[in-house]
């Protein structure tokens, strides 16, 4: 039995999620470098970057649980 709960089936099932979780990251990385209307506003920053890391890290925790319920594991 494999140990690991993502093989390769596994993670051809969840590519639906992984390829957001990868454009979310990109935007993610993009704004806080790129910055293109500036932290003059720091609630405007604050609300924008944790709307995307709230929903980075729910889909992060949603497809960890995907996986494990494809393995059929508890």
């Amino acid at each position: 039995m494999n140990s690991s709960v993502f093989d390769k089936d596994t993670l051809l099932d969840l590519t639906v999620n992984i390829v957001p979780l990868f454009i979310l990251a990109f935007f993610i990385v993009g704004y806080l470098v790129v910055n293109p209307w500036g932290f003059d506003n720091p609630l405007l920053v604050v609300v924008s970057h944790g709307l995307m890391l709230f929903t980075f890290l729910a889909l992060a925790v949603l497809t960890y649980v995907a996986a494990v319920k494809i393995e059929g594991g508890e």
